[in-house]
């Protein structure tokens, strides 16, 4: 039995043979996909994370731990999910570049029906996660010069600007931007920290009791914030070494944590209710030192959301591309395509501006299907269609993580749209 169970072992990042289509050399190192890692995830997700640990009260900055944990482990085990693909089916997936790797994962796990689900998914979760940041970045632009401009002049201003960047073809010709995205950030939430510490605790703050309902959202806030996974097929096909995904993924969340949690912990607990969704706009001082580093703060949170968007959108730009049949080289139809992806998340923006309800419904939905119910069910399809051996620990957790994260979703549905119709949708820094 035991040398039976030893012949039938779930292949690990170690143990796979790597099978990437790129040449050595020529994909993503182990660290420049811990940067895409990052880059994805860090900018909106430390932002907004005081307004979801304030949200589900003294347990906030446990259930960040306890989520990073789930959420990195799903990402290796979708990781996996890839590798079974490339060792089943090389010249299917290793032989090509691939433009829908994580639907492709579906397909081979549960069917057409699957993939096609999976691909919907994903368009829709980035797209509403580059419109977030989007959003994130023109209200910070705002209140950056306020009185300037209105905050619908700078969603324009800001998605002009990113047109000719999302005509990038894929992430292994966009590295330099998660790295810039990654410095930029790990600047910003250290003089956050330093700020909320000189500062201390808001004289007007005070703490309010969590309810069913926020701490409800405030867990969807955290769970987005780790929900980077509907990206992390397209990073993994685009590595050298598509069996290294794993440490990637372990180095990249390791270096995610060592951000949320200072900046989560201490934004909830000093500003307490005065704690926006959007930490930058919470930040305040009569100390002019400390009002032109929150200024630099809010300019490197930009700089990390500027090229994030370029970064979040790049996967449904090459799914849209797959559909309608666009050369993989850069050409006209590409430059169509992106400009008119990046038109719809300016009209989006300004159409539906609410940021919080948005990350919410997000969180709670797409991002748990994806992130964490998704990579669970297909590793478990795919390891028994082809044979291999799951101890039995790993199983229940498997299960668990699925029937939490149900229950999860459908609570968070519930609350968001009670709190939307409590609160209703307002521009943010309306003029």
């Amino acid at each position: 039995m035991d040398e039976q169970k030893a012949m039938l072992a779930v292949p690990t990042g170690t143990q796979s043979v790597n099978r990437s289509y790129y040449a050595a050399g020529k994909g993503l190192s182990v660290m420049a996909t811990v940067f895409f890692v990052i880059g994805e995830m860090a900018g909106g997700g430390v932002l907004s994370l005081p307004f979801g640990v304030y949200q589900m009260g003294w347990i906030g900055s446990v259930m960040v731990v306890f989520v990073a944990i789930v959420s990195g482990y799903t990402g290796v085990i979708l990781g996996r999910c890839w590798e079974f693909l490339l060792l089943q089916w090389p010249d299917e997936y290793a032989a090509e570049h691939v433009r829908h790797p994580y639907p492709s994962i579906g397909e081979k796990a549960a069917g057409k029906k699957a993939s096609y689900a999976v691909s919907i998914l994903i368009n829709i979760t980035l797209f509403s996660v580059s419109t977030v940041f989007l959003l994130l970045l023109s209200t910070n632009l705002d209140s950056v010069f306020s009185d300037k401009l209105n905050y619908r002049v700078w969603v324009v201003i800001v998605g002009a600007v990113l047109i000719p960047l999302n005509w990038l073809e894929s992430p292994k010709d966009a590295w330099w931007l998660a790295l810039i995205a990654t410095v930029a950030t790990s600047i910003a939430v250290t003089t956050v920290v330093i700020i909320l510490l000189v500062t201390g605790r808001d004289s007007d703050a005070i703490v309010e009791s969590p309810t069913f309902e926020s701490f409800i959202l405030g867990f969807a806030i955290v769970a987005f914030a780790f929900g980077g996974h509907a990206s992390f097929p397209t990073y993994q096909h685009d590595m050298a070494n598509t069996s290294k995904f794993g440490v990637a993924v372990t180095i990249g969340y390791a270096i995610i944590l060592a951000m949320y949690i200072p900046v989560s912990a201490l934004g909830s607990e000093y500003l307490r209710n005065n704690t926006g969704g959007n930490i930058l706009t919470s930040l305040k001082s009569e100390n002019q030192h400390i009002e032109h580093a929150i200024t630099g703060v809010t300019w490197l949170f930009n700089i990390h959301i500027f090229f994030g968007y370029v970064i979040i959108a790049n996967p449904v730009s090459q799914d849209i591309e797959r559909m309608f049949n666009v050369p993989t080289k850069f050409g006209p139809k590409r430059i169509i395509v992106r400009t008119v992806q990046v038109c719809l998340s300016i009209g989006v923006a300004i159409a539906v501006p609410c940021f919080t309800s948005i990350l919410s419904l997000i969180g709670g939905t797409t991002v748990m299907l994806l992130s964490y119910i998704m990579p669970c069910y297909f590793f478990l399809r795919l390891s028994q269609s082809l044979g291999y051996y799951i101890p039995l620990h790993e199983l229940v957790v498997n299960y668990l993580i699925i029937g939490f994260s149900f229950l999860t979703m459908g609570a968070t549905v519930y609350s968001a749209i009670m709190e939307f119709i409590s609160n209703g949708c307002k521009y943010p820094n309306a003029k």
